[in-house]
This record gives structure tokens, C-alpha cells and sequence, in this order.
């Protein structure tokens, strides 16, 4: 299926749109595509906030957008591997059956699932600055992330 149909039946159906995704088969192909996808979007959504920060410190915006490339395009992807190998160590703790692949799968997909409200953080950002709006509604997208999360080692058990 398309990639944005299944993002959109994540949002209303996650088990069953993570069931379909296992039942696909995962590939590590697919997980890294979803990971440099959602790293690209979370580079697109600090656009407004870097041009922001550009026009108020009077500094050239493409030194600010390199250093956000780098991270987001170079290191954010090695640290989502971290936060997978390490999930993945505590399921072996608890006596679970699920395969390194799988946790990627689930990870990777929420942080890609979970991006449109990511762009909606850098508007926010962009638009307000850091205040009490950009906080609430980078809580409703940790809060989505984790229950996509949630949602995905649900639907791995069925």
C-alpha cells in the first residue's frame, strides 16, 4: 500500500496497520527508507524555526540549516539504531521472541508516522517561538511517537 495511506490508518487503526506491516514481511530496506524518511521530514519541520532564529541573530540561514542537515540526515539515524538495539536488549531481558528487525520496524515507522505532527512542532516553533504552545504540542507528538510505539509491539503480538 502507499506509504501515505498507511501513515494516515496509523493515526485511526495502529495495531492493525503495524499487522499489515509485519504480515508484508519487514526488510531492512523498508526501515531505513521509513528512518531517512522521517529524518528528512524532521529537517523539513526546522525550516521556520532556523529562519526564525536567522532573521533575529542577523546570521546567514544556510550555516544553520548545514548544521541541522548534519544532524538530522547523519546523526539522528544512528541514534534511532541506539534506541532500537537498546529496546531491543530489554525485550530479550523480559523473555520476549521478537527479532531485531521487528523492533526497527516499529521504532522507525512510528518516528515516520509521527512526523506530520512534527512538521506542525516546527510551525509552531517558527511562527510563536519556544513557548507554551510549542510545548504542548511537542507533548501531543511524544505522546503520539510512544503510543505508535505502544501500538506496534501490540500488533507484533497478534
Amino acid at each position: 500500500m502507499s506509504v501515505v495511506i498507511n501513515i494516515s490508518k496509523t493515526y485511526y487503526k495502529p495495531i492493525q496497520t503495524y499487522s499489515k506491516l509485519f504480515a508484508s514481511g519487514a526488510s531492512e530496506k523498508e526501515n531505513l527508507a521509513y528512518l531517512v524518511g522521517g529524518c528528512f521530514i524532521s529537517f523539513v519541520a526546522e525550516w521556520p524555526a532556523q529562519a526564525r532564529l536567522a532573521f533575529t541573530n542577523q546570521q546567514p540561514v544556510d550555516e544553520l540549516m548545514g548544521a541541522i542537515l548534519l544532524s538530522n540526515l547523519f546523526l539522528l539515524p544512528l541514534i534511532f539504531y541506539l534506541i532500537s538495539m537498546i529496546v531491543y536488549f530489554f525485550a530479550k531481558i523480559f523473555r520476549s521472541d521478537i527479532l531485531g528487525l521487528e523492533v526497527r520496524l516499529i521504532i522507525f515507522w512510528a518516528y515516520f508516522a509521527a512526523t506530520p505532527i512534527l512538521l506542525l512542532v516546527g510551525l509552531v516553533e517558527g511562527f510563536l517561538g519556544k513557548n507554551f504552545q510549542y510545548f504542548i504540542i511537542s507533548g501531543i507528538w511524544l505522546s503520539v511517537f510512544l503510543a505508535f510505539i505502544y501500538s506496534g509491539f501490540k500488533g507484533r503480538s497478534r
